[in-house]
């Protein structure tokens, strides 16, 4: 029996958390026995409670508190933790420290490229990370990452090619039924021939959802019975308000919100797309593929991971532009769209399953547990 000790700072609910929930439900319970810590309480924390998981709050005065390193340190000892995996350059920095004397071994996963950021943020994330790297080389026995344009970049700065391990992230089968597209629609108050249209993500520059307003007016101009549903809440919002405005788009975007039930938000959708400026493999896609949702992206970090070979779906990076005209052309062909729904999904089924990506994760482990023995 493996026992498994997941922490992460657990701070807000997104990619990682996501992440976290579909892992600790597809684990083998014949195999291994998980816990997790988090650094502050919130949805994470009540989410995997639910499950039925042992949840720990480590307390946390500063960033990297001596005293949440010796809280961690005796968390593993006190529940005979055999390995600790972190999510998250705090979480990971933060574990290092607790089991230097490498008894216990330490894995982290990279969700991510980080964020641009300048100024004062920007010089605070560079020692971050530089600590993040630093643990990596030292004391890590694996790193693990979602999409291999992250292997590259960090076996680049120096963490042994030899500790890294490309793991997809994976979710478990769809599950709704094909009736609920009409139940969605109605919820939505969708006509049963518009077109719709999601963004699903942070309103944050990151994902650039300004992008998507301009987006959305280029596609409008072609097909004005679409209806583009923005899933998700940030600190953009506002500004995507006032330009929707300037655009006449107001009758035609809808902000719903942080939207939980994905399942009936994509049911009742024709097309995702995403117009972030990084990415590694984000959920929101990977949810659509899963759907039979196609998905319009720029080339940037893993998505040509995700979606290259797939004709027609992918733009170039930053290029708002030609991501609405593949929008255009697809939307304006029912039967290329179903034939792309069709062909994500078959992607999906190929490399992004929970199974799939569970066995991997079970796989290092094992290595793991051979070496230290």
């Amino acid at each position: 029996m493996i026992r498994l000790l997941l922490i992460a700072e657990g701070a807000r609910f997104a990619g990682i958390e996501g992440h976290l929930v579909t892992l600790l439900r597809a684990l083998p319970a014949d195999e291994v026995a998980p816990q997790l810590a988090v650094f502050n309480r919130g949805p994470l924390a009540e989410r995997v409670a639910a499950l039925g998981v042992p949840v720990h709050f480590i307390e946390r005065q500063t960033k990297y508190d001596p005293g949440a390193i010796r809280r961690v340190a005796r968390l593993v000892a006190e529940t005979g933790t055999g390995i600790v995996h972190t999510h998250g350059y705090l979480a990971n920095v933060i574990a290092a420290r607790a089991l230097a004397d490498g008894r216990v071994p330490l894995v982290t996963t990279v969700h991510g490229a980080p964020e641009p950021f300048g100024g004062w943020a920007g010089l605070k994330m560079k020692i971050n990370l530089a600590l993040d790297r630093r643990a990596m080389k030292r004391v890590c026995r694996r790193v693990i990452v979602v999409a291999t344009h992250l292997a590259e970049a960090l076996a680049q700065q120096g963490v042994p090619a030899e500790k890294i391990k490309v793991i997809y992230n994976g979710l478990p089968p769809w599950s709704a039924e094909s009736a609920q597209r009409y139940q969605s629609r109605g919820r939505l108050d969708l006509a049963p021939d518009a077109l719709a249209v999601a963004f699903v993500g942070r309103l944050e520059p990151v994902k650039d959802p300004l992008a998507f307003v301009e987006f959305a007016h280029l596609v409008h101009d072609y097909h004005p019975n679409t209806t583009f549903l923005v899933a998700g809440h940030g600190p953009l919002q506002e500004a995507m308000c006032r330009r929707v405005q300037e655009l006449g788009l107001l009758p035609h975007v809808r902000f719903l919100g942080f939207v939980d039930d994905m399942d009936s938000l994509l049911a009742a959708a024709d097309l995702l797309v995403l117009t972030s400026r990084h990415e590694g493999i984000p959920f929101a896609a990977l949810e659509a593929m899963r759907a039979g949702v196609p998905v319009v992206a720029p080339a940037v970090g893993g998505l040509p991971e995700l979606l290259g070979g797939l004709d027609g779906l992918l733009s170039p990076a930053h290029d708002v532009r030609q991501l609405a005209a593949l929008a255009v052309r697809l939307l304006g062909d029912r039967p290329r769209l179903a034939q792309a729904g069709a062909e994500v999904t078959a992607r999906f089924d190929e490399r992004f399953t929970a199974a799939g990506m569970v066995e991997k994760l079970l796989g290092v482990y094992r290595e793991i547990l051979a070496e230290v023995a």
